[in-house]
């Protein structure tokens, strides 16, 4: 478990929390703590011999310290605090020129690019000491892309974890099973949107009612499989006040919620015209369900409908920004999956337009059953990273449905691919 400082994380801990932690035994290094006085390779003078290859080393020090976390339960990386044997022993600080906190870290950030398969969840806490310099503190999630590694000899690395106060090199069975537990997640992730798919399919009636032609769409955060997450959204709702229903709004304005045994669960009023339904789970889960018959304009041109693309992407993106205003801080930063699953639209005709050689091109839906794949947003409060991923999902909905032809679509290619 990790420890607490006066009962805070130690991300919300101020110089006189972190005063408890000197010449104290119950803080002595372990599998959460390690401190360090500094990171050396950012203190080496200019004139210093083979100054590259010491900073070249301190930064591969630095990547192993941070995996070797991210690969055990997590936990703090202290920099900033000296220590005696394990035991915290003085607050000396460390400059940040100018006082400049954001480049400090996006600096750190650069300096951990390499690790593969990704930089792992990372959260840094500032605290100005008495002496005008700074104690740092790095949070380093575990999560299911573990094992981290980075490798700067390919005939020769090794893997870390943190056990007890060290790093210790893990062993092939640890690795494996690490590999194992990173490919389920994928497989949960598939499994319940099957379940979902299946669980409003099965209400279908007839090939014309609400549930025989439906949109889907999910917000999964990792912490999906991690039985520790739980929020009570209910409480948040009724006691914090956060309008959960804002999120669902794109669609309907008569959304009205009830709590469930899985969180919330959001539901049309009967004079909606788009009877869509809503569920906010205490695992964090969001899932929107779009009955699409209403947005499939029927008519001797489109025999089986036509797939108002435009509308519902717009409605679709509208529900992804509002989630991200409310949910960057329940969340705290974990990387999220965003699935966009459509469901009986074989035939539904989605795009009509004339290429560039003049040919005409129709675009339709070639399958009862989309299941576009996943796209990750590693951290929803970074708005860069924010809108990247959204521009992907939106390419992998519009290749999904036929769209070819498009100057949206070719822009939002050039973009993300450098087309």
């Amino acid at each position: 478990m990790l420890p607490t400082v006066n009962n805070k994380s130690f991300l919300e801990c101020n110089e006189e929390d972190l005063k408890l932690l000197i010449e104290n035994p119950d803080y002595r290094e372990n599998e959460y703590i390690d401190y360090k006085e500094n990171l050396h390779y950012l203190e080496i003078p200019k004139d210093v011999k083979d100054r590259k290859t010491i900073i070249v080393q301190g930064k591969s020090e630095f990547k192993s310290d941070v995996c070797a976390f991210a690969n055990a339960e997590g936990g703090y990386l202290i920099i900033g605090i000296s220590d005696d044997n394990g035991c915290a022993s003085e607050l000396c600080g460390i400059n940040i020129p100018n006082d400049d906190l954001d480049k400090f870290e996006l600096d750190r950030r650069n300096d951990l690019m390499g690790i593969q398969p990704r930089i792992p969840s990372i959260k840094f806490h500032f605290i100005k000491i008495e002496n005008g310099r700074y104690i740092v503190i790095l949070y380093i999630r575990h999560d299911n892309f573990a094992p981290y590694l980075h490798i700067e000899n390919e005939k020769n690395y090794q893997v870390f974890r943190r056990t007890g106060n060290k790093k210790a090199t893990m062993t092939y069975t640890e690795l494996r099973n690490m590999f194992n537990q990173s490919l389920s997640l994928d497989k949960e992730i598939h499994k319940y949107r099957q379940e979902r798919i299946e669980y409003y399919s099965e209400q279908s009636e007839n090939k014309n009612d609400i549930f025989s032609r439906f949109l889907l769409l999910h917000i999964i955060p990792e912490t999906f499989t991690d039985s520790s997450f739980n929020q009570n959204m209910f409480f948040l709702e009724k006691e914090k006040k956060i309008s959960f229903d804002s999120i669902f709004t794109t669609f309907s304005n008569t959304q009205r919620s009830m709590p469930c045994a899985d969180g919330l669960h959001f539901f049309h009023d009967e004079r909606a015209y788009d009877k869509i339904e809503g569920y906010i789970n205490n695992n964090g889960v969001i899932e929107c369900f779009f009955p699409l018959s209403n947005y499939l304009n029927l008519n001797n041109n489109y025999i089986n409908g036509y797939f108002e693309r435009d509308d519902i992407w717009k409605k679709i993106d509208d529900v992804l920004f509002n989630f991200k205003k409310i949910f960057a801080s329940i969340i705290n930063d974990c990387r999220i999956y965003i699935c966009i699953s459509i469901v009986g639209c074989k035939g539904v005709t989605t795009q009509t337009s004339k290429a560039d050689n003049n040919i005409y091109y129709t675009g339709i839906i070639d399958r009862d059953r989309i299941m576009c794949n996943p796209i990750i947003v590693e951290k929803l409060s970074d708005d860069n990273n924010y809108w990247f991923s959204i521009k992907t999902l939106q390419i992998a909905f519009l290749q999904s449905i036929g769209i070819k032809y498009d100057k949206n679509f070719d822009e939002l290619m050039k973009e993300v691919y450098n087309l």
